[in-house]
Parts: structure tokens; C-alpha cells; sequence
């Protein structure tokens, strides 16, 4: 393929790429998968999964909190004390004031989850939404490596058609100076001419209008490897359609198609495996949880704010316990959850089947399509081998005089056909041959 600097006019832009970066497919597929937006969030998605692992097995470990309460009471508060304990009558009581305005109060307290069922199953859902995202993951590079490698083939077949175009403009330039060269001496008429000029004219327009559409197509390519738009590249490899065409109907078959290859199956497996956890985890909430607890602190009580003089005593305080929680009843709030948990189960075994027979049907219409595209080309190849025989023995009547100016026009007008029905054929080949790959699940991500 040239690596030739093109000019590309697109939305009334006008980019001349005078040092484009080289780019093989593979260079596209390895830049795609570190620059697609698509490829990178999903790869946030998963670190966000690992990091919701580290968060729920958190919750197992020993928790610490500090804590500092400073009281200053514009009120002291008063206790009534029975009034036989100062000589007054039995049954009376007399307000007392106890303590000092300033209290203040260091505490640490420790808290250790000992058991809880929905603890450890949360743990193993975390685990399984982090195999979930993996396979998001991975179903997102599939997406983007079938992106570009497909954006990639319609840029080579889209220059290729240009180059085609290229040539048969020259071609034509040199019969319309033949054709202008008879006509002032004599031998034509000036219609012979004008018809030149109109098919010049035609051909001209096609060329545009492909440039155009060679613009858009590398245009894509970059959108679809999250490159910068402005960013000039070239392609280095080449068509090779000889390869499509050794795919022979006894290679295609479906028979080793295994829908687990396919990232979308193993996504509604794993989602599967996180339904099932769920149920688990609300079975388990009929299970008791034990935590233990411990407090140190330490406590001053002052008449005045100086808590910073050391030759006043702090009172210690600390104690040790646990607290079990038992479920009892919760107006059947569980059992509820639990149903729906079933249905839910139920429901994925249903996808799991629609989607196996989809992935199964995908699978032998990509096989039938690329059969079909793959003699698609065999036939339009051999068209186009007979139209530039045609065209050929049409120029050689042509410079013996034997032949008419129409009838080499019309030649030509074949061959370009020929031409643009080729290149068609291939570039539905390529892209029947892509969907293919993906559709068996072998699609190359690296």
C-alpha cells in the first residue's frame, strides 16, 4: 500500500498530511485498546469492582473510632436525694447539685465482627461483580478490536478504489488527447469528443466524490481508536484477497461453535453465579450476627477549664462485651426476597437459552454470509478480469482504426464498473469475514 500523503476534504476542512503515522492493523487494534474511551471506562468499571472487594471485606476487620466530648454546663444538673438522709421527714426529697461545670471525655472504641452470615456471602457476591466487570471488559475490547479492524478494511478497500479511480482518469485523459488529435486532423467528429469529455467529466466526479468518502472512511478508523481527528496516518498493509478466497464452505462449518467463547454468554453465566449469591445472602440473614465491643477512655471533671494541668487526676474508664443480634420476625420481609431472589434465577436460565439459540443463529447466518460474499468476489474478480480484456482489445481496435470511439467508451465504462463491483464485493468480504470471527468467538484481541 503507498504511504503517499493524502489530502482530505471533509465537513469543509481541509487537512494536508504531509508526515502521516504509519499504521499496520495490528498498530490500530494495540492503540484502539489503550485509547477507546469504551475500552477504558469499561476497564474503570472492573478496578471500581476490585476496589468494592477491598470495601465489603473492610466491614470484617477491626473497626476504630475515636471520640472526644467536652461538656460545659451553664446548669449543673440537680438530683432529688431522699430528705430522712439530711434529718428532714421520710417521703419528702431535696434537690442536691453534684458534679462541676467542666467535663471532658477521651474515648477509643473497638468493634470486631465475630459472625455474620450476609457478610461472607457479600464478600463472594463482591468477588463474582468483579468477574462480571472482567467480562464486561473483555466484551468491549471484542467491540472495539471489530470496530477498527472493520474501519480499517473500508479505509484500504476506499484507498484502493481512489488508486483505481486514479488510474482510469489517466487512462481517459490520454484517449480524450487522442480523440482531440484526430478531431483537429480530421478522421473523427466533434461528438466523438464531447463524448470523451462527458465520460472525463463523469469519471472526475467519481474521483471526488471517492476522496471524499476515502476521507471519511479514515475519519472512522480514528474515531473508532479514540485517535485525535487531526492526527494524519497512513495504512501500511495491504488487500490480500487471495486469502478470503481459500475460505472453502468445508472450513466454514458451525459444528465447533461453542457459545461459552462468546463474552456475552460467560457475562449472563457470571451474572447467574451473582443471582444465586443473592439468594444465598438473604438465607442466610435468618442467621444471627455476633460483634464484639471494647471502650478505653479516660474522663476530667474541673471546676475550671484547665485540663492541661498534669498535677490534676484523669478517672479511667474501660470495658469489654458483646452484642448478638438475633432476627426474629420482620413481617416476612425475607421470605418475600427470597421468592423474588428464585424468579430472578429462573429468568437468567431463560436468557441463558435465548441467548445461546441467538448466539447459535448468529453464528451460521456470519457463515452464510461470508460464503456468499467469498463468491461474491470469486465472480466479480473474474468480471473484472474479462471487462480490462475487453477494455485492452477495444484500445487495440481502437489505434488500428478498426474499432469506434463508442465502442472504447463503452469498454471503459464496463471496466470502471467491473472495478467498483470488485472492490464492493471485497470490502463485504472482509467486513462478512470479521463478523465471522466474532461470531465463533475467535476474533484476536491482542
Amino acid at each position: 500500500m503507498k504511504k503517499n500523503s493524502l489530502l482530505i476534504v471533509m465537513g469543509g476542512l481541509v487537512w494536508a498530511q504531509t508526515t502521516p503515522q504509519a499504521l499496520s492493523l495490528k498498530d490500530c487494534i494495540r492503540y484502539a485498546l489503550q485509547h477507546s474511551p469504551t475500552v477504558q471506562n469499561s476497564y474503570l468499571d472492573y478496578q471500581l469492582a476490585r476496589q468494592k472487594i477491598a470495601e465489603v471485606r473492610a466491614a470484617g476487620l477491626p473497626q476504630l473510632t475515636g471520640n472526644a466530648s467536652l461538656r460545659y454546663f451553664i446548669e449543673i444538673p440537680t438530683s432529688l436525694v431522699p430528705g430522712e438522709f439530711f434529718g428532714a421527714p421520710r417521703g419528702t426529697f431535696i434537690p442536691v447539685r453534684f458534679g462541676v461545670p467542666y467535663n471532658l471525655e477521651l474515648s477509643v472504641t473497638g468493634t470486631q465482627l465475630l459472625f455474620d452470615g450476609t457478610y461472607f456471602v457479600g464478600l463472594q457476591a463482591a468477588r463474582a461483580v468483579k468477574e462480571l466487570t472482567y467480562r464486561s471488559y473483555q466484551r468491549s475490547r471484542t467491540e472495539t478490536v471489530a470496530a477498527v479492524t472493520k474501519a480499517y478494511y473500508t479505509a484500504l478497500v476506499s484507498q484502493e478504489r481512489l488508486r483505481l479511480l486514479s488510474e482510469n482518469l489517466k487512462q481517459l485523459e490520454l484517449v480524450r488527447d487522442q480523440t482531440r488529435g484526430l478531431y483537429e486532423n480530421g478522421f473523427v467528429e466533434k461528438l466523438d469528443l464531447d463524448r470523451v469529455e462527458v465520460s472525463l467529466n463523469n469519471l472526475r466526479t467519481e474521483q471526488t466524490r471517492a476522496a471524499e468518502l476515502a476521507g471519511l472512511a479514515y475519519l472512522t478508523l480514528k474515531l473508532q481508536m479514540g485517535m485525535p481527528l487531526e492526527t494524519p496516518i497512513s495504512l501500511t498493509d495491504t488487500l490480500a484477497p487471495e486469502e478470503l478466497l481459500t475460505l472453502l464452505p468445508d472450513t466454514l462449518t458451525p459444528s465447533e461453535f461453542d457459545p461459552t467463547r462468546r463474552w456475552e454468554y460467560q457475562i449472563l453465566l457470571q451474572q447467574r453465579r451473582a443471582l444465586e449469591l443473592n439468594l444465598r445472602r438473604y438465607q442466610v440473614s435468618y442467621l444471627p450476627s455476633l460483634v464484639a465491643v471494647g471502650n478505653l477512655a479516660t474522663q476530667a471533671q474541673r471546676k475550671e477549664f484547665d485540663f492541661f494541668d498534669t498535677r490534676k487526676r484523669w478517672f479511667p474508664i474501660a470495658f469489654v462485651g458483646a452484642q448478638l443480634q438475633v432476627p426474629i420476625f420482620d413481617g416476612l420481609r425475607r421470605a418475600s426476597q427470597i421468592s423474588q431472589a428464585r424468579l430472578e434465577l429462573q429468568k437468567n436460565q431463560n436468557d441463558l437459552f435465548q441467548l445461546r439459540q441467538s448466539l447459535t443463529l448468529e453464528a451460521e447466518n456470519a457463515r452464510r454470509q461470508l460464503l456468499n460474499a467469498v463468491r461474491a468476489v470469486q465472480i466479480q474478480r473474474r468480471n473484472l478480469t474479462l471487462a480490462e480484456e475487453v477494455l485492452r482489445t477495444a484500445q487495440r481496435k481502437n489505434q488500428l482504426g478498426a474499432g469506434s470511439n463508442l465502442e472504447l467508451l463503452q469498454a471503459q465504462t464496463s471496466y470502471e464498473q467491473a472495478q467498483t463491483h470488485y472492490t464492493t464485493a471485497l470490502l463485504e468480504a472482509y467486513l462478512a469475514y470479521v463478523d465471522w470471527q466474532k461470531a465463533l468467538g475467535t476474533l484476536p484481541t491482542e
